[in-house]
């Protein structure tokens, strides 16, 4: 793919979508982006000069409305889906239809294809996360649900379409539009981690989105792990109270109790229909992660991720300038320079 050549992203207007469209603008690439809300999209993707006819309203699994998006496109990043893993109870059962309809349409048409997954589609507490991970029988909705896009996805390349699978760990960082779950989740931190098996892995969105445009020139296939930065329970503790100058309460527990008491969590909040402090969800992952392991490709496109104290030093900094955390909380950043 050349500079220039116009590229489809799909939730654009979430948090890798935002700014893997701000990333491809900037390598002078031209952006379509297929969104739900044409108000929201003026307001989020207006700013980077997306408007008029490179905005199409329709939802991911409407295969009319991707097939206008995607015309006269060279490539797709497929980066919407229904995301989550504090609570069981919402629907994900559109990332597979979603799936079929972009990709599906994508490689109808012979165009290069970006899958956006995630870890918890290859997720094994008893191996380590590399490219050639066999798909896992995830314990978690999500998982299940990624899983099975993957294994559609998995079947167009194993068939020759042009179509790379990346999966990224927890995506962070600064200028979040739609507040997702894991730039909420930092903030959450700040009232108390673990002390217990398992850790956390991290990768700055801002690296991930520059990773989909090299991929996009590169024309890049297969399947790619971005793992970023892996910290246990003790590292991430000390990153996040070294940047943000916070103390840190946390939970010590062996992970199996974690994990019951999280599954318990789970039916009370079921029955008074009220969000818990934790989800079985979260806490599987969360005790159970082992290290992730960059693809060889990463340093062939000449990636390198930045500092995990640079990224959560930006995205703390942007919780407090878009008034989403007080500054006293994170005294060490002082203020705004």
């Amino acid at each position: 793919m050349k500079p220039f050549d116009p590229v489809l992203v799909t939730g654009a207007t979430g948090f890798i979508g935002f700014h893997t469209a701000k990333v491809l603008r900037q390598r002078g690439h031209p952006v379509r982006a297929l969104v739900r809300d044409r108000e929201k999209a003026e307001r989020v993707l207006g700013p980077l000069g997306i408007q008029g006819d490179d905005v199409v309203v329709g939802d991911m699994t409407d295969v009319d409305a991707v097939r206008r998006a995607l015309q006269g496109c060279a490539g797709v990043v497929h980066a919407a889906a229904s995301v989550t893993v504090t609570s069981g109870t919402v629907d994900t059962s559109a990332n597979l239809r979603g799936t079929e309809a972009v990709i599906g349409t994508a490689c109808e048409a012979g165009q290069y294809a970006i899958f956006v997954s995630s870890l918890t589609a290859i997720f094994d507490p008893k191996r380590e996360i590399t490219d050639d991970a066999p798909l896992a029988k995830s314990r978690t909705v999500y998982g299940r649900s990624k899983a099975e896009c993957d294994a559609w996805v998995r079947k167009h390349q194993a068939a020759g379409a042009p179509v790379a699978i990346v999966y990224p760990p927890g995506v962070v960082g600064p200028d979040d539009p739609g507040f997702s779950e894991s730039v909420k989740a930092y903030r959450a931190f700040l009232r108390g981690t673990l002390q217990s098996e398992g850790g956390n892995q991290l990768l700055d969105v801002r690296d991930l989105a520059e990773l989909f445009a090299r991929m996009l020139e590169d024309e890049t296939t297969g399947r790619i792990v971005a793992a970023g930065h892996y910290f246990d329970w003790d590292g991430f503790n000390a990153l996040l109270e070294g940047v943000t100058g916070a103390k840190i309460p946390r939970i010590r527990a062996p992970g199996w109790v974690l994990r019951g008491a999280a599954r318990v969590l789970d039916v009370v909040g079921a029955v008074l229909r009220r969000p818990m402090p934790m989800t079985f969800e979260g806490i599987e992952i969360a005790t159970r992660f082992p290290r992730m392991i960059d693809s060889p490709v990463i340093e062939r496109l000449g990636l390198h991720w930045r500092p995990a104290e640079e990224t959560t030093e930006d995205l703390f900094r942007w919780f407090v300038e878009a008034g989403k955390l007080p500054a006293k909380v994170v005294p060490r950043l002082g203020p705004s320079t």
